[in-house]
Formats: C-alpha cells, structure tokens, sequence
C-alpha cells in the first residue's frame, strides 16, 4: 500500500474503533485524537480563501439553536463557531500533512471533520468516510461520503440487473434510548389495525441540517401529518422519538391524546412498529431502509440515497404526501427490486462489523478500498 493512512477520531468511540484499522495496516497508518491537537499553524492563515469554513460554521450554529433555541442570536452565535472553525483549521494543519496520502474519518458533515478534510483537500489528501452500517452487523466506509453523499448507485437499472442469492438478516439491533425512563414510562397501548408509522429523528442530526429540504424538525413533521390525518380520517398514524434525541415532546403526546388516529408508541419495539404497519413515513433515516428489509412501503420526504423509482416513494410537499398516503393500496412495492438494492448494500457495498468490533474479513475490505482510493 503506497504512502500512509492517517486516521482521524475526535472522541473514545472513535479512537477504538479507528485503532482497529490501524493495527490492522500496522506501520501504514497512524492515528491522531482532535483533541490532542492544540498548536495552531500560522501558515495555516494562507489557505483561508481556499477552504469552505462557512458551512461547518453554519451547521454548528443550526445544531446549537435546535438544542438550545436562541434563533434570535443566530448571527452572534454563528460568528462564533466561524471564529472556532478558523482555529481549528489552524489546529489541524499541523497534523494532517502531505506526508500522509489518506486521511479516514467519521461521518465527514460534523463540525471538526468536515474542518479536518478542508484540511486534507488543500493538502492534496484523499479522503474516506466511515459511519455506522445502514443494515445490521455492517459499517460504512466511502470515500466520496455518507448517507446521501455515498457512492451506491442512483439508477434502478443497476439494481435490476444485480443478482445475489444470499440471504438477508431479518432481525434488527435495537437502540438503547439516552432516555431509558421516558421510552419504558410509556405503556404498550394497543396499536391500530392499520396504521402509517412515522420514527422522529434527532432534529439536530446532520441528515436533518443538510438533507432536510422541507421539514424542518420533528414538530413541523407532527404538524403537517396532523393536518393530513384530518382529511384522512380512516387513516392512523404512530409515531415514536428517536431514542438518541435529548428532545421531548409532551405537547405532541397530548395533541395525539386528543385525536382520534394519531398515536405515540415509544415503548414498541422499533421492528414490530414497522412490521404491522401498512407503510412508513421518514425523511431520510435509517428506518427507512430497515423497514425495506420487511418489504414496507417507505415514502421519503428529505434528500436520501435509496430514495430510487421502484424502490420508495418521494413526498416533496404535504399535498405530495397526502396524495400518496390517499393511494396507498394502489401500491405494490417491487420486492424483488428491493431485496436486490439491500443486498447490494449487505454484501458488496457495506463491510462487515460494528463500531466496536469489525470482523476481519471487513477489516481486509477496508484495506483493499484505501489500497484501490475507489
């Protein structure tokens, strides 16, 4: 493997998990901590017009206010995080130096490693991006990006033409909750008939920030389907939080209290919620592509990769989403066409593993990528 891999981690999880790739390539990568790197460069200040420091600036205000609120402060808060973007990118190019060829981190959206490849880029250093697997016991590791930045293919073609007769998983990995009490404190109501279920996801998640064009956060989301459910009265609608967001939502609960077919169902596991379901709402999130493996109807409102003719359904405005959810029996997914994308994704795209422990046959697979820079 010609030159070095450097690897890029900025908290614990990170580290152990970048620390596996590096004993594997033993000399041929090294492994550096965000926080360990304090000195800035001056020479770092000449780059300045070449490198985007904006966007991570803006996203990190966008993070901070869907936390925190404060969209009054937005410019001040923004300056802010622009100033820190600056010193960080002068902190890192002391690290992430041509002496390297590849630079791997995680996600490549978040704060300090989307400053971290501005670095590698006006240093000439190809990039990778790893992230937790889209289907379970898998990881992800892409160097044109994550989510709907990744390389999988676009063209339903392609999945029609793909043959793979292995097996798919069938079982999901739950998630544990940040909240235990607030997802064990709700008790198993019966869950309706028939039913469209609808996981929030973490308002401040980059594939909301980014790749959200419409929606907003998961109260306008409970909004427009709240208004939809009017005019589709025969309909029910489940929702669940998300167990990684720090946000509640108790005035939500209280208006699906009040109506007569919306619903919250936190303590439900996540799989049976979509396995009785009749189809499934979200605007780009990793359900969606867990509830394909059960050959559910997926309607997608935001920017996602598997959003692909044949295979999910896209919603770009609410009169969009009603007209589908109104015409939800006249359509049949094409199972074959969906196993064949999720096998593609199980097999040839993803690599085998966790974030705590890939397998080594997923650690040869990510040798190979950083060997090919495909």
């Amino acid at each position: 493997m010609p030159g070095k891999t450097l690897l890029f981690a900025v908290n614990s999880k990170q580290k152990r998990f970048f620390a596996q790739i590096r004993d594997y390539l033993k000399g041929d990568a090294d492994l550096i901590e965000s926080k360990a790197l304090w000195l800035p460069s001056l020479r770092a200040l000449r780059y300045l017009s070449h490198v985007d420091l904006d966007t991570p600036a803006i996203l990190k205000r966008e993070d901070f206010i869907a936390k925190r609120g404060g969209r009054s402060f937005a410019p001040l808060i923004g300056t802010f995080y622009k100033i820190v973007a600056i010193y960080t990118f002068m902190r890192y190019f002391h690290a992430i130096t041509p002496r390297y060829d590849r630079l791997m981190l995680w996600n490549g959206i978040l704060f300090r490693q989307a400053i971290a490849a501005e670095v590698a880029k006006v240093r000439g250093i190809r990039l990778f991006y790893a992230e937790t697997g889209l289907l379970p016991g898998r990881i992800t590791v892409d160097p044109k990006g994550v989510n709907y930045y990744n390389s999988v293919p676009r063209d339903k073609a392609f999945f029609e033409r793909y043959r793979c007769d292995k097996p798919l998983p069938d079982t999901l990995i739950p998630r544990n909750p940040k909240n235990a009490k607030k997802f064990a404190s709700d008790k198993r109501q019966p869950l309706p008939e028939r039913y469209v279920f609808i996981p929030f996801q973490v308002d401040y998640d980059s594939q909301i920030l980014t790749h959200s064009p419409w929606i907003r956060d998961m109260r306008m989301l409970f909004e427009i389907v709240a208004q939809i459910s009017q005019k589709l009265p025969d309909l029910h609608f489940v929702f669940k939080e998300h167990p990684s967001s720090i946000k509640s939502y108790p005035d939500l609960h209280a208006k699906a209290a009040a109506s007569q077919n919306l619903h919250f169902a936190n303590a439900w596991p996540t799989q049976t919620l979509i396995q009785k379901s009749a189809a499934v709402i979200t605007v780009n999130s990793t359900v969606g592509i867990e509830s394909l493996l059960f050959h559910k109807r997926v309607i997608v409102l935001g920017n996602a990769f598997y959003a692909i003719e044949g295979i999910t359904e896209s919603a770009r405005s609410a009169e969009a989403l009603q007209r589908i959810l109104a015409n939800l029996d006249a359509w049949q997914p094409d199972t074959t066409l969906i196993d064949n994308f999720l096998k593609y994704l199980y097999y040839d795209y993803q690599i085998e593993g966790s974030i705590e422990k890939i397998a080594p046959g997923g650690l040869q697979k990510i040798a190979n990528l950083l060997n090919r820079g495909e």
